[in-house]
This record gives structure tokens, sequence and C-alpha cells, in this order.
């Protein structure tokens, strides 16, 4: 179950199997609309719920509107994956707004905060196998 923060086309996060909350209350797809804070909020409450394992998708460079409730879900150990796309200043289309600079670093030093930037095939093929991982909480 997740959802992105109106940026689905972008950052691909809905599917063939996808149903919206807002169609079907069984539904697997949640619109958050342009709320980064208030989505990983929600997905924080999904996660500690349990049953579900939530995603969350924005670009990267709006990691900034949900910095304090992804630290939250960092330092409460929440089980969910954040997917942040578009993480590079050559994406110039939107401007400079949307070119995220330091966001990734500012990650990689929150406590378990796992981030991963896949650049080559084999860290593809590794990001790829990270929600199994996550799920089953088994490492291979």
């Amino acid at each position: 179950m997740g959802g992105s923060a109106d940026l689905a086309p972008s950052n691909l996060t809905i599917w063939k199997g996808s149903t919206s909350l807002k169609e079907d209350p069984a539904g697997n797809y949640i619109h958050y609309g342009v709320r980064e804070f208030g989505m990983t909020a929600i997905a924080n409450g999904i996660a500690h719920h349990g049953g579900f394992v939530p995603y969350t998708a924005t670009f990267l460079m709006f990691v900034e509107y949900a910095r304090n409730a992804a630290r939250m879900a960092a330092l409460m150990k929440a089980r969910q994956i954040m997917v942040y796309t578009h993480d590079s200043i050559g994406l110039g289309e939107d401007g400079p707004t949307h070119q995220a600079v330091e966001q990734l670093a500012s990650l990689r030093l929150t406590p378990n905060f796992s981030t991963w930037r896949p650049a080559i095939r084999l860290r593809r093929q590794s990001v790829g196998s990270w929600p199994l991982n996550v799920s089953t909480g088994r490492r291979r």
C-alpha cells in the first residue's frame, strides 16, 4: 500500500494493479496531493499499525517538506519505503527549485535511514530486490 505526492506519472508509482482508495475503500493506492509531510506521516502510521510495508514517492527535492516525518520514521525504525526520484541537477526542465543538491547527503547522515541511489545495473538489481528483503526481513 502506498502512493505519491501528486507526481505518480513522473515517479511511476501507479501500476496496472493500482486501485485508488478514493474509488474503493479496499484499494491499495493513496493520492496524497501536494502534501509530502502528510504523506510521510500517514505512512509512519500505516507502518506502525502493522500488516503493510507502505511506500511513498515524490521528487528528492521535496524531501525538505517531509523531513520531520522522514526523520521520525528513521528514529522509530518504521518499516516503509520512501521513493525519491529526480535526484540530479541534470534534470532541468522544472528549474533550480526542483534540482536536489544537498538532500541526498543529508538523508545518508540520518540515523537508521538506508539510502539507495541506483546508478549502475548491479545497484538497480539490488534495489529491485530490496522490497522483498524489507517485507520478509531476510537478507540475500
